[in-house]
């Protein structure tokens, strides 16, 4: 695998894992209006990449939810795309 190939699957996993402990943090652990601004904000900055990108990490997502064995977490992957903005009606 190429140097930035493994960059960039490495920077997707850590969005991803990061998106799901806000998501699924409790609400001691982290307020829910701080978790709802940082998910909104990585949902802005997915907008802005390039459709390419878009799909570039969208493809990295479908083969993470392949190897999840954790329901909860599998469902999260599942949906992330369209929650996050990464994948709209138009996609």
């Amino acid at each position: 695998m190429h140097g930035d190939e493994t960059l960039v699957r490495n920077l997707a996993g850590l969005v991803v894992d990061l998106a799901w402990f806000l998501e699924s943090a409790d609400d001691t652990v982290v307020d829910p209006d701080d978790a709802l601004e940082q998910l909104e904000w990585m949902s802005h900055r997915f907008s802005q990449l390039p459709a390419e990108d878009r799909f570039r990490l969208i493809a990295l997502i479908r083969e993470r939810v392949e190897s999840e064995s954790e329901p909860e977490f599998r469902e999260f992957l599942k949906t992330f795309p369209e929650a996050t903005g990464l994948l709209d009606a138009d996609d």
